[in-house]
């Protein structure tokens, strides 16, 4: 584990000690996990993941996506190595309908072929070298498997606009972030057939009173008809890759 991975460890067992909400557990604001959460759901209603099958949700934080799969029938394990929030999961999650595993996501203790799909959401951020990570959900998934995972969007406004003034007062940033067209690369080459990214909109943390209009279908058809500007204002990227 690289010192950047290890320093984001110690912040996820930091927010799992000092807090109770569970989107402070997950280092989320409480807008921005909602709207995660309502666009899993959307996709989970289309059929991306069919029915009743063997699923693992790699870095699961507080157990929201366990809980969320796991009451539509699916066969769950929540993947952490913040052990602090493997032990909120647990204990939000009193009927037990997930298992938690604790451990790296570059060296995962499953077997090869063991899971149906692989979800990885607010995970890729926090790690150097996603590409190895990569590389284990492809090999823990069975043939014709699906792995749904998110990176950040380097080029939102909001994000490229704090980005440069850390760069200006020699602040290391504190994320990594990847374009839809980076992290589909290594998807590809970790044999996970890479599907066409879905930009997700979410409100910025200071201003959480936009997460009503994100949802108005003026302005969803209005960012579609401009795909520029649609670009800028996704703070991030979920693509699903199905393994060959």
């Amino acid at each position: 584990m690289t010192s950047f991975e290890r320093q984001w460890q110690i912040r996820f067992e930091k927010f799992a000690t000092l807090h109770q909400a569970e989107h402070l557990v997950s280092g989320w604001s409480a807008a921005g996990l909602r709207r995660r959460v309502a666009i899993f759901e959307k996709l989970l209603d289309k059929g991306l993941l069919g029915h009743g099958i063997r699923v693992l949700d790699l870095g699961c934080g507080a157990g929201t996506y366990v809980r969320l799969l796991a009451k539509r029938g699916h066969q769950v394990i929540g993947f952490d190595y913040s052990v602090p929030s493997l032990r909120r999961a647990v204990a939000v999650d009193a009927a037990r309908t997930g298992d938690y595993v604790a451990g790296d996501a570059s060296r995962l203790p499953f077997r090869d072929g063991t899971f149906k799909a692989v979800t990885c959401i607010g995970v890729f951020q926090a790690l150097e070298q996603p590409e190895t990570a990569l590389g284990e959900i492809a090999r823990v998934l069975e043939p014709r498997g699906i792995a749904l995972v998110e990176t950040l969007n380097p080029w939102n406004l909001l994000t490229a606009t704090r980005r440069f003034r850390g760069f200006i007062r020699r602040h290391p940033t504190r994320l990594r972030y990847g374009s839809a067209t980076a992290l589909a690369r290594p998807m590809a080459s970790s044999g996970l057939e890479p599907a066409r990214p879905l930009r997700v909109l979410l409100p910025p943390p200071s201003f959480p009173g936009l997460e009503g209009a994100l949802t108005r279908p003026w302005l969803v058809r209005a960012t579609e008809m401009l795909p520029g500007v649609r670009a800028l204002a996704s703070q991030a990227y979920w693509i699903a890759g199905v393994k060959a």
